[in-house]
């Protein structure tokens, strides 16, 4: 598979995981799940403007500016050290089917890591560069998505952790 065969298939994920980002952000009705969604929907947009860049750069015979990719989604570090001040901001109930939403778009974040894991393998250079920097910008998808589904499920999990006490309460 060459770059731009890569780099086109690349486009097809980007778009239907955009989408239903879109889509999301305009139909739930809880505020904070409409800012999630669509800080989710903008960075994929983002995604699918380096991947025309790109394109248009390796039908030119041109360097790709691996820089221009970027994301604007925190990594797991950065939302663990502000874990009780974002944790009070999520309302307790959800509304709208929000979890469904969710599942669709882990699901959907797993299949497009896995896209870019595959073709990152298959591929060196400057390609492969920009295929792993956007394995692990999936990858934090997949946490952040991941995460506010635990919390949405009422789980117990929150970040990797367990919320619950497993410990016997004393009368």
């Amino acid at each position: 598979m060459d770059s731009i065969e890569i780099f086109t298939t690349a486009l097809r994920y980007e778009e239907k995981i955009r989408d239903l980002y879109s889509n999301a952000a305009q139909i739930v009705d809880d505020l904070r799940g409409k800012s999630i969604f669509g800080a989710l929907a903008a960075d994929e947009q983002g995604h699918i403007d380096f991947l025309y860049y790109s394109l248009v750069r390796l039908r030119e015979s041109k360097a790709i500016d691996i820089d221009l990719l970027s994301t604007s989604i925190p990594d797991m570090t950065s939302v663990k050290k502000d874990l009780d001040h974002l944790k009070a901001r999520i309302p307790e109930r959800m509304l709208g089917d929000i979890k469904t939403v969710l599942r669709s778009a882990l699901e959907m974040e797993k299949e497009t890591s896995a896209y870019y894991r595959q073709s990152a393998a298959r591929s060196e250079g400057a390609i492969k560069e920009i295929l792993e920097k956007f394995l692990l910008i999936e990858i934090r998808h997949e946490e952040v998505v991941q995460t506010e589904l635990d919390h949405a499920m009422h789980n117990g999990i929150w970040f990797d952790f367990m919320e619950v006490g497993l410990e016997a309460e004393e009368d």
